[in-house]
């Protein structure tokens, strides 16, 4: 369940009633949509709920309006059911935000673009984000390169040769991905989800495996030792 902004609802019915209208993203199409509320049910005067289909999918939500609140006597807060159905922040993004908190914002930014349905501006996005990382970790070294040349130059040392090439391939250009580039208004939801999805698993092997592997041993190497049966402290 989600809390909303006061600046969601857009009219009431009467000065101080309930919502009239409401302007949200919805939680099933992740689109903008206009919610006309004809009516309210409230209960025992605490609690007042109306199920409203959205204009956009006609999937209904429910929205929850809590009334004589003991911390704001007077004052209601709204709450929309069910919550967005977005992706969360992948496990270990803290390493990529360490590693760099820029590329960690870049990736929160495509997380949220992704989250309201802006699928061209998530890819690109993304896209920045694969671009920022392949310079990060290649150092200064190909500051010019573009990204297709930085992912196969990641190849070196690294056993993710066959992986990293495919990416290279799919954002070429010509690429299944990168031709889709040249007209971002066109990418789909799935295109998005694939670009993201792509490039979580590359932090998660290049940034956050590390990065947890650096944390393990460095308990490992501040563990007491245990001293052996039959010897004793000095």
């Amino acid at each position: 369940m989600q809390l909303l902004d006061g600046s969601t609802v857009r009219k009431r019915f009467s000065l101080g009633g309930h919502p009239h209208v409401i302007e949200m993203m919805c939680p099933h199409c992740l689109k903008h949509a206009t919610f006309t509320i004809k009516g309210w049910s409230e209960q025992a005067g605490q609690i007042a709920a109306t199920d409203t289909p959205c204009p956009s999918c006609g999937i209904g939500v429910l929205f929850l309006n809590l009334l004589d609140r003991h911390d704001s006597p007077g004052k209601s807060t709204l709450y929309a059911h069910p919550d967005p159905v977005g992706r969360t922040v992948m496990h270990g993004a803290d390493h990529l935000r360490s590693l760099s908190a820029p590329l960690g914002r870049t990736y929160d930014s495509a997380l949220k673009h992704y989250n309201h349905g802006d699928w061209g501006t998530a890819a690109l996005t993304v896209r920045h984000l694969l671009e920022g990382l392949a310079t990060r970790l290649l150092t200064d070294t190909h500051p010019g390169a573009p990204l297709t040349a930085q992912l196969e130059m990641l190849t070196k040392g690294v056993d993710l040769s066959a992986p990293l090439h495919d990416i290279a391939d799919f954002l070429a250009p010509d690429g299944i991905i990168g031709r889709q580039f040249h007209d971002a208004t066109a990418i789909d939801q799935a295109t998005a989800e694939q670009l993201l999805e792509l490039a979580e698993q590359l932090v998660a092997y290049l940034v956050v495996l590390p990065g947890t592997m650096i944390e393990l041993k460095s308990r490992i190497a501040t563990r007491p030792v245990p001293l052996r049966r039959g010897i004793t402290a000095a």
